[in-house]
């Protein structure tokens, strides 16, 4: 008996629409591309959500067709070309590799088109226009998905992240993988209810290790326990990719029982309304930061900008970050990362030990601070590559393109060609940097370097400099959420 065919790609991107630079093709390529056969090999020891699609093929019997994989570094809207070239590609690999029993899909849940507001609802659209109406499509979300119900319509089954930092995303493949055999056995009949509370929540106090987002998700695993309950995904949704989607969802999928995940997604999207205050703050004023610094012991004190996080669209040139650490005279210190592709050009051309002064950051944009004129060593000069560690994304190669380890004032800064945010120890010890050894380590980011960073911190301590990816989203001019929505009009 032939093993049932399933089709597999991953085209993920957490659009912010308040950033400057686009997604087109090139910039996707670069985020590297991956197709065919290669899907496998380059994911297959991963901690990635294609390498829970094959730990389930490999234990159902399913025969996995590999299509596209390309994770993109989160940034603006995707270009038109872009868009109808990357989904293109997913929708001819699945016409060209018919007859297809299933379809496993990593997804965001947060793409933002020029042309298309629910880029994920489209892509879905898409696949289930070529695959037909009775061959079983099931996708996985991030944590952090504004789910639409045209995604709901389009997929059999939608699963999200249940962790933030995103630790479960080969155990949610696994899942996937999993009911999609049994849909295949014709095992179980999903039925999905999805419930959107008017909330509007920035992620800093989202991570699911503390209230109020660790009670949301201890009730929707009590729900899991039920047989009748497939999946209950509880998403935070991302505020800035400013859609009519964008906000918390509460989707519970039963096995051929509507009426149960009706009322199941309600209770728990009023437990959400019930507990959304507990999404605010988490903030340090600068000045409380400083004192901060100056209580450690030994260190090190992790200090996260969450106003330009590269993870979430920002820029990643900001440079607040150093200019308070020389303010207060801070040091050891490491700070990841600048992107400054101009000042890698100038230093590369120095060379290692060169003295230079360069005007650091601050040239994407006017919203995330002015340049800073420092003069440092060129320590380091490197390709900027290296493998994850973990817990996150363990086994993940990074590329921040060439990288340079500037030493300014007793401060290791990190000034790269491309920005991404540092989740992972191997960011500073692929450069020659042992974190904790740093009195500071700076970083730009807001939730998943705990993952890597809380277990060696004495203390972790977030602020806001200038930005578009902060807690503050009177910042941003939305044009195209729901209005009124909490906490940005009086509910």
């Amino acid at each position: 008996m032939a093993r049932p065919r399933v089709a597999i790609a991953e085209l993920s991107h957490e659009t912010n629409a308040f950033a400057r630079t686009r997604v087109d093709l090139a910039f996707a390529e670069r985020c590297g591309i991956v197709r065919g056969a290669e899907v496998i090999v380059r994911h297959r020891d991963t901690a990635t959500v294609i390498a829970g699609f094959i730990d389930a093929a490999q234990e159902a019997a399913l025969e996995l067709v590999p299509l596209l994989a390309v994770w993109i570094t989160p940034a603006g809207p995707v270009t038109r070309t872009a868009y109808e070239t990357l989904v293109g590609e997913v929708v001819h690999g699945l016409q060209a590799a018919a007859p297809i029993d299933g379809v496993l899909l990593s997804l965001h849940g947060a793409m933002v088109a020029e042309h298309a507001l629910d880029a994920d609802g489209e892509l879905l659209r898409r696949v289930r226009s070529a695959v037909g109406p009775h061959v079983p499509v099931i996708a996985v979300l991030d944590l952090h998905a504004n789910v639409s119900p045209l995604m709901v319509e389009q997929a059999d089954i939608l699963i999200g992240y249940h962790t933030y930092p995103h630790l479960d995303q080969r155990e949610r493949g696994h899942q996937a993988g999993h009911l999609l055999a049994r849909l295949l056995q014709g095992a179980i009949r999903p039925t999905a209810a999805l419930v959107k509370p008017p909330m509007l929540p920035t992620s800093q106090r989202m991570t699911t290790d503390q209230p109020p987002m660790r009670t949301l998700m201890e009730r929707a695993a009590e729900l899991e326990r039920d047989r009748r309950v497939l999946d209950v995904t509880v998403a935070g949704g991302f505020p800035p990719a400013d859609v009519p989607e964008a906000g918390s969802s509460v989707l519970v999928t039963t096995d051929d029982d509507p009426a149960l995940a009706r009322q199941l997604a309600e209770e728990l999207a009023a437990l959400a309304w019930e507990l959304r205050h507990g999404f605010l703050g988490g903030v340090a004023t600068w000045e409380e930061a400083a004192q901060a610094i100056r209580s450690i012991r030994r260190g090190p004190l992790v200090l996260v900008d969450i106003a330009d996080n590269p993870w979430s669209g920002g820029p990643g040139d900001s440079v607040e970050l150093l200019r308070f650490l020389l303010r207060e005279g801070v040091r050891p210190a490491a700070l990841a990362l600048v992107r400054d592709p101009d000042v890698v050009d100038y230093c590369f051309a120095a060379g290692t030990g060169a003295t230079v002064e360069v005007l650091l950051g601050g040239k994407t944009d006017d919203l995330h601070g002015p340049p800073l004129q420092v003069r440092g060593r060129v320590r380091l000069l490197a390709d900027g590559r290296y493998v994850n560690a973990g817990p996150m994304h363990a086994g993940v190669t990074v590329d921040l393109g060439r990288t340079v380890v500037l030493h300014v004032a007793g401060i290791d800064v990190l000034v790269t060609e491309r920005a991404e945010s540092p989740i992972d120890l191997n960011v500073f010890r692929a450069h020659g940097i042992e974190p904790t050894e740093q009195r500071v380590v700076a970083l730009k980011g807001k939730g998943h370097f705990r993952a890597a960073f809380e277990p060696i911190a004495e203390r972790i301590v977030l602020v806001e400099g200038p930005g578009i990816t902060g807690s503050d989203l009177r910042r941003l001019p939305f044009r195209n959420i729901r209005r009124p929505i909490w906490p940005l009009d009086p509910l």
